[in-house]
């Protein structure tokens, strides 16, 4: 569903590279956590797997077509981030705006738009936040409306760059539970690792822009020692 085969990349205008010769095949339907210390390149992974972040090296394949610019339309829209700031994506007056601008963005019929959108919302219970600004929405509620702007895209593979940061107890377990029904793929890159227990049946860890383990969390998790090396 999701492989790289030897990527690397650097962000533009700089020359250091912040993913080195990574590889990994992630199947339909797993829940991969991607794990490392603050600068090891999981939000840069999550960005190249979506195109936005050109590599420099190596190939990356999305359900079986390698990413190019000759395929980038057609191969992100597979694919759905949803960001660490929901600010990044939620950017337009109100949530109803919001929700739908990915899709009148693609053509659809303001009818097919409009179905989409309430089935979303319905679906993570935010409905009665559709006319709401984004400015007045808890951290949680933009959360979840920014995964409304994602999930009404329709993609197979959703990536979640620090799902849980700046969230309360309450707002967390709601989160949980509701990625917990999510059969998509998904790549959840976090420093929650208790989340990633409750979520995730492997980890992929990144230590300076290199994948230096993959298995088992809690495996993975039990090394105190090889942990603390990965700044961990």
């Amino acid at each position: 569903m999701v492989q790289l085969v030897h990527v690397s990349t650097a962000y533009p205008r700089q020359t250091d590279l912040v993913l080195r010769d990574v590889s990994f095949h992630i199947a339909k339907g797993e829940n991969v956590a991607l794990i490392g210390a603050n600068g090891a390149g999981k939000t840069s992974l999550l960005l190249a797997v979506t195109g936005i972040l050109p590599i420099c090296r190596g190939s990356i394949f999305i359900d079986r077509v390698e990413l190019s610019k000759h395929t980038a339309r057609a191969v992100q829209r597979k694919t759905g981030l949803v960001f660490q700031n929901p600010d990044d994506q939620l950017f337009m007056p109100r949530i109803y705006d919001d929700v739908l601008f990915g899709l009148r963005n693609r053509g659809m019929s303001q009818e097919e738009a409009e179905s989409r959108m309430w089935k979303t919302l319905n679906r993570l219970g935010i409905e009665h936040l559709v006319d709401r600004s984004p400015s007045r929405l808890s951290g949680g509620e933009k959360r979840l409306c920014a995964l409304a702007a994602t999930l009404v895209m329709e993609p197979d593979i959703l990536l979640f760059d620090e799902p849980t940061v700046f969230l309360d107890p309450r707002a967390r377990r709601t989160t949980l539970s509701l990625m917990q029904t999510l059969s998509h793929t998904k790549v959840v890159a976090t420093h929650d690792l208790d989340f990633v227990h409750a979520l995730c049946s492997r980890a992929l860890i990144l230590c300076h822009g290199a994948l230096v383990a993959d298995g088992d969390p809690a495996v993975l998790f039990a090394d105190s020692a090889t942990m603390a090396e990965w700044g961990l």
